[in-house]
């Protein structure tokens, strides 16, 4: 069965009258997604980083003959460890997310599939990530408070 375009007076299909007649609605949202998916960016490389600097300051500190953390068997330090890798994951994951959508040439048929949805799992990576922080933040709080540690 052969397929036809079907055209209107102006010999335009559906598609290209679309397109001509949304071009502003078109160039706001490319102008939105830049702005959003940028700041997105900028708090994932500020997530990431804050993450990987926890990585190498384990509360308490490490053996000094050893090199191994002095806490190293005890269950929030191994919360501590197993979520801060979690969230450096995730933080970077977002960033590549983010930076994918920044590259995109933003094609108006990306904006029904593509670069809204790559938007939405960068901020549930980013959101996932900060909470993972969060989590960091209270076993750490845990390890410096408490003296017999689980």
């Amino acid at each position: 069965m052969l397929v036809s375009n079907h055209l209107n007076n102006n010999n335009m299909t559906a598609e290209e009258l679309f397109a001509a007649s949304n071009e502003q609605l078109h160039q706001d949202a490319k102008e939105w997604l830049m702005r959003t998916t940028d700041k997105r960016t900028i708090l994932s490389v500020f997530v990431a980083t804050v993450a990987f600097a926890a990585a190498y300051t384990v509360p308490r500190g490490p053996n000094q003959d050893t090199g191994i953390p002095i806490l190293h068997s005890k269950l929030f330090c191994l919360v501590f460890i197993l979520v801060d890798v979690i969230s450096l994951t995730l933080a970077l994951a977002s960033v590549g997310i983010f930076f994918s959508i920044l590259t995109s040439s933003f094609p108006l048929e990306d904006f029904k599939t593509y670069l809204f949805k790559k938007l939405k799992q960068g901020v549930i990576c980013l959101v996932v990530s900060v909470t993972a922080m969060a989590v960091v933040f209270g076993a750490t709080i845990i390890m410096i408070t408490t003296k017999n540690i689980v």
